[in-house]
């Protein structure tokens, strides 16, 4: 059964009477290193131009945060030597290569593939995936200790069997009854088959590769399960769950399971044919303490003259003079307050309210009559009737010339005339079972970045609502799943909106500070309020201000395009094709 979740933000983090940030002058430390072999930086093809392309690799970020050791930042130069940052407190440099990647010379070669990619497991454990259809387990020692020693691989794999170019994403590993595992999502971009334009209505989709490998040792390890998942449109966030059962997905469309190695996957028609007609409500209903509402759609052409109503303080006919059946008949579930009791109509919809005598729950409005389903929700009752409205009559369009009733072929509209057609949801997706097990529609609340958590949590995703940016973090644990707001940005959805040239958004681990990242050349840092050491006072007002947002711009020495960004709690990293970047946050 698929639970709802609701993103409900925690008013204690809103600041409703947020006056804006204060421009800031202070300079903040910049540091450089030029790369002895310059950064290896991907480029959409010519092949790659659509939505899709854009949406997974057109703002990649060739630079890596190691979450165990957060200032290690790594990079791959242009042999595919993976490299990592060496920082002080006034400087930056780039350490010797600690890897490089099985076949770079060959495997750079693959038309059209994507970034090298790290992802760090745990401690002295890494994923990489090429880009070009491999992905590599790597032991790396213990990096916590400091001590740079020479990465040895595992098991080299190709995913999927036939070695479509493909960029790692997310990655997992965990311990289930003694056997190792690591879980790897996998996404690349796929021309849709003829049939597949058809049904998805788009020319190319965008495959999830779910590739799970085991071990007994933690020495030798195994391919050992693969699953695809498919959708019409790009996602926005993707991360599996850390129990390595499930995936969390946020897009503009859903995903479904198409390839499970170990299991079939039922497709979305035989599903159809195997469930079951049921036959949908002929009212609904809702109830509070002291009345219960229910609603009913009727024909066609009924006026309210044709109603009809016999109420005692147990007992209801209601329905449509001449018309059988009658709408609502029977001994109710409760005494109710006749006089206070009435009936309205507007359009085809009737709303009977009865009010109760005593309160408390009723099981239903009439015993022993389950043709109604009850709501929780008042909001979902108009939707309801607008889908059940064609059930009341024998044609779906009975009145064509009616206005709004018209029948128009959609080929006659321009593009400017179109609506989405898909709703933004998040949605949780068990790996055996295939379904849906959590689903949140994300509505108006527009995605603005993803972020890494804390150590051994899935990624944060940070959506607008309102104007202010909100950050979520995904709480897992007995088999239920909520999204918990850990932290706001205040104005950072309007701020964000203002940036033509952003290529970059994200924010350090203490959430102090977030950053918009240009195209080039230029860094915007805004800080959260925190309190001021010497109170100020405001100019216009006279008041006192103890509390102080910041903006703040960084420039830096180069037009070159900027590929990659690391926040941290007082650096941040910033690397272009032939140099690294150290900016230092003061306090």
């Amino acid at each position: 059964m698929k639970a709802s979740m609701e993103l409900k933000p925690d008013r204690d983090l809103l600041n409703p009477n947020f006056e804006g940030y204060k421009l800031s002058l202070d300079k903040q430390p910049i540091y450089t290193s030029n790369l002895e072999n310059v950064l290896y930086a991907v480029e959409l093809q010519d092949d790659q131009f659509s939505y899709h392309h854009a949406k997974l690799l057109g703002n990649h970020n060739h630079l890596m945060v190691d979450p165990w050791v957060r200032d290690n930042v790594y990079l791959v130069d242009k042999l595919w030597n993976v490299r990592h940052s060496l920082t002080t407190d006034t400087s930056v440099s780039v350490s010797p290569p600690v890897y490089r990647i099985p076949d770079a010379d060959d495997r750079q070669l693959v038309p059209s593939h994507y970034a090298v990619r790290v992802h760090f497991l745990s401690a002295d454990l890494v994923v990489i995936g090429d880009g070009a259809g491999r992905v590599h387990i790597i032991e790396t020692g213990d990096r916590q200790t400091g001590n740079d020693v020479p990465w040895k691989t595992l098991l080299t794999k190709t995913i999927p069997g036939e070695g479509t170019p493909s960029l790692l994403v997310d990655g997992v590993y965990w311990i289930e009854n003694e056997a190792h595992r690591v879980e790897c999502i996998l996404s690349h971009v796929t021309e849709a088959t003829a049939e597949q334009k058809d049904k998805y209505e788009s020319q190319y989709l965008t495959m999830i590769e779910w590739a799970t490998f085991t071990s007994v040792d933690r020495k030798s390890w195994c391919l050992e399960r693969t699953r695809q998942l498919l959708s019409r449109k790009p996602f926005h966030y993707v991360a599996l769950g850390r129990e390595g059962q499930s995936i969390t997905i946020a897009g503009e469309a859903d995903f479904v399971f198409t390839i499970d190695s170990e299991q079939p996957v039922v497709s979305d028609e035989e599903k159809e044919v195997e469930k079951p007609v049921i036959k949908p409500p002929d009212y609904t209903w809702y109830q509070t303490d002291e009345d219960v509402n229910v609603q009913f759609t009727v024909p066609e052409g009924v006026s309210n003259k044709d109603i009809y109503m016999t109420l005692t303080f147990n007992h209801v006919e209601f329905g449509v003079k001449n018309r059988a059946p009658e709408l609502l008949v029977g001994d109710l579930c409760g005494e109710v307050d006749v006089e206070g009791s009435t009936w309205t109509m507007e359009g085809r919809r009737v709303d009977l309210y009865l009010i109760k005598k005593s309160s408390g729950p009723w099981p239903l409005v009439v015993k022993g009559d389950t043709r109604g389903e009850m709501v929780l929700n008042p909001e979902d009752v108009a939707s309801i009737h607008e889908r059940l409205a064609h059930l009341t009559s024998d044609q779906w369009n009975p009145c064509p010339e009616k206005a709004g009733n018209r029948p128009f072929n959609t080929q006659q509209l321009e593009e400017c005339d179109m609506y989405p057609d898909d709703d933004s949801t998040l949605v949780r997706l068990h790996g055996n079972t295939h379904k849906v097990t959590h689903k949140a529609g994300l509505g108006s609340h527009q995605w603005l970045f993803n972020v890494s958590g804390p150590l051994n949590s899935s990624p944060q995703i940070c959506l607008r609502h309102d104007v202010d940016g909100l950050l979520w973090e995904q709480e897992q644990g007995s088999g239920d799943m909520q999204f918990k707001h850990t932290s706001t940005f205040n104005a950072f959805g309007y701020v964000q909106a203002s940036k033509q040239q952003r290529k970059f958004s994200l924010c350090p681990p203490d959430r102090s500070y977030v950053v918009i990242c240009d195209n080039s050349r230029h860094l915007y840092l805004y800080r959260q309020a925190f309190t001021v050491s010497t109170p100020l006072r405001n100019r216009k007002t006279g008041q006192e201000v103890k509390v102080v947002a910041k903006q703040q711009v960084v420039a830096l020495d180069t037009n070159d395009n900027i590929l990659g960004v690391v926040a941290n709690n007082e650096r941040i990293y910033v690397t272009t094709l032939n140099k690294l970047f150290m900016v230092k946050i003061s306090s």
